[in-house]
């Protein structure tokens, strides 16, 4: 095999400053990078350091909002359209600064004071902004929809990767494409190669991360050579992107790489 990953510097290698973290992960042997968290770094100063490193930008994230607090969010809720829209203008800039390949339009739960139905209105009014505005931008990233797991978020909008690709085939084949979470897929109890099968002509970017709990494969129960082998017989072959929490300085967790590659 020659697998080829990115990985998170929002969640890894936080034992560096932000702008060590590229050429920490270049130097780890990782093709791509992913961001999170825009905020958490100088945009100018990330830039600078994945052009020094050599080191592609694969994804960035949306503004959440206050979702990783545990709230609401931007992408879906009711009369939070301008925040949403203003974050997505911020991501497109930071896109095109960065050159990102992939922009994820970011998570949301259903308020208490609202239903699942208004929210996905919200949600799809959101997107069609957002496909227009990259559109009119001239935005070579592709935006992408992530879900989530109805573990660690029974309340957000979506958590089931059926329901994400059933959002997409409804309006948004050929412009959305679908953020495969290994982590989320296998949360809720699905196959993940057999998931991928079903949702290989959307699903544009695979992540992973170790169940339950975002740990490094190998420290939970995925069988991480059986799913890699999997997905791949469905065709897949773009990077594999690492997106875990480590509880120990990131590059002493990185003996998967090795006997994944």
């Amino acid at each position: 095999m020659n697998r080829r990953f990115s990985t998170s510097v929002s969640l890894m290698f936080r034992e560096f400053a932000m702008p060590e973290r590229f050429a920490q992960a270049k130097a780890a042997g990782f093709e791509g990078v992913e961001i999170q968290f825009l905020a958490e770094g100088d945009l100018a100063e990330m830039a600078t350091a994945a052009a020094a490193a050599e080191i592609d930008v694969t994804l960035i994230n949306v503004n959440m909002g206050d979702y990783m607090a545990g709230g609401a969010g931007l992408s879906g809720v009711p009369g939070r359209e301008a925040m949403f829209r203003s974050e997505f203008a911020s991501a497109l800039d930071a896109a095109e600064v960065l050159g990102a390949r992939f922009v994820h339009l970011g998570p949301s739960r259903i308020p208490t004071d609202s239903d699942r139905a208004a929210c996905l209105d919200t949600y799809r009014r959101n997107i069609d902004h957002a496909v227009a505005a990259a559109a009119q931008r001239g935005s070579t990233a592709r935006l992408l929809v992530e879900p989530m797991n109805r573990v660690d978020a029974p309340d957000a909008l979506i958590n089931d990767i059926d329901d994400g690709a059933a959002l997409i085939r409804a309006a948004y084949e050929g412009v959305i494409g679908l953020q495969f979470d290994i982590y989320h897929v296998a949360m809720n109890g699905h196959d993940p190669a057999e998931a991928y099968a079903r949702h290989r002509d959307i699903a544009a970017h695979v992540q992973f991360s170790d169940i339950p709990g975002r740990q490094p494969p190998g420290d939970g129960t995925l069988d991480f050579t059986s799913v890699f082998a999997g997905i791949e017989s469905h065709g897949y072959d773009g990077l594999l992107g690492a997106e875990y929490m480590p509880r120990q300085p990131t590059l002493e967790t990185l003996g998967w790489m090795k006997r994944l590659a």
